[in-house]
């Protein structure tokens, strides 16, 4: 299992040069396509050999419903954590929705360290698209597996946040 999502993470970011972020939105005969959007995104090595990736799949059901996929490989000095979510968003209006779906995060063994097991998490919250390149989130994250906690995870949490594209 360990061996499949790590094969996964290498093929989803191997693609991805350091520090290059890149946008895709084409149908299969590589023209311009409204329904499907690719991001990819990774951090350059850190001082202490850090790094950071991550890509978001986006397709667009309808006007009103959109489906993500999103995935994270980050390495830090004491553990390395792969988290995958997949939540459909509801648009009830023309820029404000609302998203729930799930979330898997498994850390990854480092320095022959017992990896935790991995947690399952339900997610929701609500979003606004201030404009094209930026958006604001309140999410919240609930832990709802029995499994023990990770090198950087809670068992529930709220946040508020946003994303900038750039």
């Amino acid at each position: 299992m360990l061996k499949t999502w790590t094969i996964l993470a290498f093929l989803i970011f191997g693609a991805n040069v350091y520090g290059q972020r890149s946008h895709v939105v084409l149908d299969s005969k590589g023209k311009p396509q409204n329904n499907l959007d690719i991001d990819s995104f990774s951090y350059p090595t850190f001082l202490n050999g850090e790094r950071h990736a991550s890509f978001l799949v986006d397709y667009e059901l309808s006007e009103a419903l959109r489906v993500e996929l999103e995935g994270f490989y980050d390495t830090y000095l004491l553990g390395d954590v792969f988290k995958v979510s997949i939540a459909p968003k509801w648009y009830v209006f023309k820029r404000m929705y609302f998203f729930s779906g799930m979330e898997l995060e498994k850390d990854l063994d480092k320095y022959g360290n017992e990896p935790a097991q991995p947690r399952l998490d339900l997610l929701n919250g609500v979003g606004y698209d201030v404009d094209d390149n930026f958006t604001i989130e309140a999410r919240h994250d609930l832990q709802f597996n029995k499994t023990g906690y990770g090198q950087f995870t809670t068992p529930v949490m709220f946040s508020v946040g946003g994303k900038y594209k750039f």
